[in-house]
């Protein structure tokens, strides 16, 4: 399962799966998947305007091992698709800003989650 991460010609950030863009009314799974694609593509692009490079043929491909049985994603890979004209000395840098998405920190470290009903009283209906 790969998710496409592009960037518009205003720099904004947009993620598409099979060639269509994903959004809510898709799926708020894969917004919740896209977001770290996303938030990865933030880095990437601040990483490049600090620069003075280009973003026009940047991309990142979000790669995802998902298990169909359990409905999980069992490993993900980000891939930054960077121009030819990229300076071989900036691999790693570009790679260190990435590894600052709090969304990748907090799949990394997952909060706990806790459900609670609230039963409206008949003041508050």
């Amino acid at each position: 399962m790969d998710i496409q991460i592009k960037f518009d010609e205003s720099g904004r950030i947009i993620p598409f799966m099979n060639g269509n863009e994903i959004t809510m009314n898709e799926s708020p799974f894969l917004i919740f998947l896209a977001s770290a694609g996303m938030c990865s593509a933030v880095f990437v692009r601040a990483f490049m305007q600090q620069r003075g490079f280009s973003i026009t043929d940047v991309s990142l491909t979000q790669c995802m091992d998902y298990d169909q049985s359990s409905n999980m994603v069992k490993n993900m890979d980000i891939i930054i698709d960077l121009p030819a004209s990229f300076p071989e000395k900036y691999k790693n840098a570009i790679k260190n800003a990435v590894t600052q998405c709090p969304v990748k920190r907090h799949l990394a470290q997952p909060p706990a989650f806790n459900i609670i009903p609230n039963l409206k009283t008949e003041l508050e209906v």
